[in-house]
């Protein structure tokens, strides 16, 4: 059994960690991490998640405070931004600038993977 406060309790290991649906995605949180990382303050948030598409499956257009960068692991999809569509394929990284309307589409045959890192500095972007 490892020390609760050993370097134990500093690893989030893959085979305990737990998803959500959201967004029509599997996702699993990162960051914030409980008590051992709390990376949301009163006025600036830092996040980050892993998220899969299934082939097939879309993120419906949309838009928030967050500024949003996207690391792709596997997988294609399809990028929309403010009405402009790419492609990403792995090792691709997409920065999504606050309010910008975005969407993911999934067109298959494979599971689309990335890791999604937001931040808020309080209103402003850097």
């Amino acid at each position: 059994m490892p020390e609760e406060n050993g370097i134990e309790r500093l690893v989030r290991r893959g085979a305990d960690s737990g998803y959500t649906d959201e967004y029509n995605c599997r996702i699993r949180r990162l960051f914030p991490w409980g008590t051992v990382a709390n990376t949301k303050r009163p006025l600036t948030e830092f996040g980050c998640m892993i998220v899969t598409l299934e082939p097939g499956k879309h993120v419906e257009l949309h838009d928030h405070d967050e500024e949003e960068t996207f690391i792709v692991i596997g997988g294609r999809v399809t990028l929309e931004v403010d009405g402009a569509a790419t492609e990403l394929s792995p090792s691709d990284v997409a920065y999504i600038p606050r309010g910008a309307r975005h969407a993911l589409r999934n067109p298959g045959p494979d599971l689309f993977v990335m890791v999604d890192i937001y931040w808020d500095l309080g209103g402003t972007s850097q």
